[in-house]
């Protein structure tokens, strides 16, 4: 029996949009993929890239015949939390940056560019609230390709923004353009920042339940599916492959198979091992599915 899931990895490109698709089909035939993600550009950098349309053209196009949906990740230094009269440069080169992101991801035919919700160096949550919906209005104003902002829940370091999901909400109902915005839930991050406790079988009724409630599900675009080396509340982002973590498996399916996530595509973002990248996870994925 097939798997109920939408399930697939992070891809790396190298060099190529066209060198992850063909990987992408061939792990569709050997392992079931049906999405993917990966870098629009270089995740270490905000500097503008140089990139080839044609390129983006023929992974969209072998995509697309093959019905593999794709997301991309945003650079890692990308902060929505700069402050616009503190550090007007930053706040520029972090805006450009971003909407190349949201273009390269639209000629890739992505659904989502994820980001990380944003890190306040100052200590003060009001005034990073406020900067990230600056960045996300800045943005979004001039924006308009089909691509959606993800913002992605945070594991809790760094100033502790981006944990819960009333915040995620909150941000996207005060932003200018909120239809532009939706959400990325990681669970490893989920688990370390105490906001899935995974381990007590109503604290993830609890946690779909209040979802629900602040209607959270229903813009939610992508899981990244994640297990974690580190305790429940701890803050610390390690993930682990699934089935060597400390998150029980029972809780991942109870999590996955849950009516509101059961069309949701789920991303693995664990370490690779051997030629089909993630063997053992994608037997787990299938058990957890059928």
């Amino acid at each position: 029996m097939a798997p109920f899931y939408q399930y697939g990895c992070h891809l790396k490109k190298h060099g190529s949009y066209v060198h992850a698709a063909k990987e992408a089909l061939r792990l569709r035939e050997a392992e079931g993929l049906s999405c993917i993600q990966l870098f629009g550009k270089n995740p270490r950098s905000l500097e503008q890239k140089s990139w080839s349309q044609k390129d983006a053209a023929a992974c969209k196009s072998l995509l697309d015949a093959a019905g593999i949906k794709r997301f991309t990740h945003s650079a890692y230094p990308l902060n929505l939390a700069v402050h616009i009269q503190d550090q007007p440069e930053l706040f520029q080169k972090t805006a450009t940056s971003l909407l190349q992101e949201l273009m390269i991801a639209d000629a890739l035919g992505a659904r989502g560019v994820v980001v990380h919700f944003g890190v306040i160096k100052h200590g003060n949550k009001l005034q990073g609230y406020q900067d990230i919906i600056a960045m996300l209005n800045t943005v979004t104003q001039v924006w308009t390709g089909h691509v959606l902002i993800l913002l992605e829940n945070q594991a809790g370091m760094h100033g502790g923004l981006g944990t819960t999901m009333e915040e995620m909400v909150q941000i996207r109902n005060l932003c200018e353009h909120a239809g532009k915005i939706g959400f990325c839930l990681d669970t490893c991050h989920a688990f370390v920042s105490g906001l899935w406790q995974a381990n007590d079988k109503a604290g993830t009724s609890e946690l779909l339940s209040a979802g629900e409630k602040l209607g959270y599900w229903e813009h939610l675009m992508l899981v990244h599916l994640n297990d974690t080396l580190e305790a429940f509340g701890s803050k610390r982002d390690r993930h682990a492959r699934l089935g060597t973590g400390v998150i029980p498996q029972g809780a991942f399916q109870q999590f996955l198979s849950s009516p509101v996530l059961r069309d949701k595509p789920f991303i693995l973002e664990t370490e690779p091992i051997g030629m089909n990248l993630h063997t053992e996870e994608w037997a787990i994925i299938r058990e957890m599915g059928t």
